[in-house]
């Protein structure tokens, strides 16, 4: 990695990696906001000049951490609109229980198929539906990859290391598989109409389809040409067999319980925290010792999961994303023990997001990359960026306060100092929020 740049999504998140052979790798692009209030620009607009930004890349890559909007949206935008953009795309791996059942994707698929269509809650979240069948239409099936835990991948040189989610034995929160049982008991009983036996022949074709998928589209376990290509086939022959049952599906009174089931805050709740305790999470394999290659990339995973890889994290990073764009939510005690040189948060001015955690602002020893102030609690009242009481290891002219950073407005063809920019429809930034 030779710079990296973290991209202003209002409250959502895009982080790229720059190789010193030109080529990018883009971890998440999405948004749940409509506009960018940097400039009031557009969201289609700012998706379109990201990927014009990086047009003359040698080769892209997407990591998308987990299935949701504001990690995805961006991304679905640049499938449609530049077919064959990306090089190469890894999906996060469907985590399987102890009975070997990938249960938020059958929570996502009876939401695929019954939720109102006035409806948003699931529009995106879904979308692990469909995305082997998008990523083939849109680039084929030999550049589509799976991550899970113990996978690794290449990029720049430098081998990184996938610490979750585990794909085994996962534990769920309870109440997604309350709620599952008492849909798949819904349908189960045997005077039923022909379309909810097809229905759970088909969804249970589905599930297993979609996990043999996972595993020989993996890093680690990549099956033949041949063999993925069978099972593409059948994984999508049997989606749209699903589809073509949906009108009936929603006649039978069944379907009532699922949609209401559906709206429920703590099944949606349930859902929508297990997608983020999915996230895929990594870092560099160290070869030489601690370095200025050492990044943890976090998606939204919550303090739980940090927990579980805690064994394998290092004790220092010169590169932390923090989890759940800087939210008290996401931060992990862990981080108290930790070092970090320098801090990505990723937040904006969306009224649900939650305000960047104190604990960011005052971590010592560590110089925070923002790409929004609208949710900084010490911007809004101090007017000033919190970097200014920061020492900085990676000035050119030596250690010291940080008083005005060069990574910003870099025209020289190579970039000074730590190399991370944030960049926002209006330019580029360095980390001081106040300049």
């Amino acid at each position: 990695m030779k710079w990296l740049e973290l991209l202003n999504m209002e409250y959502g998140e895009c982080v790229v990696l720059g190789g010193k052979d030109r080529s990018i790798l883009m971890v998440d692009c999405g948004s749940v906001s409509q506009k960018l209030r940097e400039g009031d620009t557009p969201m289609d607009v700012w998706t379109d000049a990201i990927a014009a930004r990086y047009e003359n890349a040698m080769d892209r890559f997407f990591l998308l951490t987990h299935y949701h909007r504001d990690h995805l949206s961006g991304f679905q935008k640049i499938l449609e609109s530049r077919e064959g953009y990306f090089s190469r795309v890894f999906l996060p791996r469907s985590p399987l229980d102890s009975k070997e059942r990938p249960l938020l994707l059958e929570f996502a698929l009876f939401a695929y198929l019954f939720a109102q269509p006035q409806s948003d809650s699931f529009q995106v979240n879904t979308w692990c539906v469909r995305a082997f069948h998008a990523l083939e239409e849109r680039l084929g099936q030999d550049r589509i990859f799976t991550l899970g835990a113990g996978d690794s991948f290449h990029f720049d040189g430098e081998e990184y290391e996938v610490l979750w989610p585990k794909t085994e034995s996962y534990l769920f929160d309870p109440q997604l598989e309350t709620i599952l049982e008492e849909w798949n008991v819904l349908f189960s009983s045997p005077f039923q109409p022909e379309c909810v036996k097809r229905f759970l022949d088909l969804k249970e074709q589905f599930l297993l389809l979609y996990s043999k998928c996972g595993s020989a589209f993996s890093i680690s376990g990549r099956a033949l040409p041949e063999k993925r290509r069978a099972y593409l086939e059948h994984l999508n022959e049997t989606l749209s067999e699903l589809e073509s049952l949906r009108e009936e599906l929603n006649l039978v009174p069944q379907a009532h319980d699922v949609r209401e089931a559906l709206q429920n805050p703590l099944n949606a709740g349930a859902y929508s925290n297990m997608v983020n305790g999915a996230s895929v999470v990594f870092h560099n394999r160290r070869v030489n010792g601690p370095g200025e290659q050492d990044i943890l990339m976090t998606g939204d995973a919550p303090p739980e999961t940090l927990l579980e890889i805690m064994d394998q994290l290092y004790d220092g990073y010169f590169i932390l994303k923090a989890p759940h764009h800087g939210t008290a939510s996401g931060y992990s005690s862990l981080f108290r023990d930790m070092s970090a040189a320098h801090i990505l948060i990723s937040n904006g001015e969306y009224h649900a997001g939650g305000a960047v955690s104190q604990e960011y602002i005052d971590w010592e020893g560590a110089v925070r990359h923002c790409a929004n102030t609208g949710a900084c609690k010490w911007f809004k009242a101090s007017q000033g960026c919190c970097n200014r009481l920061s020492y900085c290891y990676d000035q050119e002219s030596g250690p010291g306060l940080v008083i005005k950073c060069r990574a910003a407005g870099n025209n020289s063809g190579r970039s000074p100092g730590c190399a991370i920019r944030v960049v926002g429809p209006s330019g580029e930034r360095g980390c001081l929020c106040d300049l």
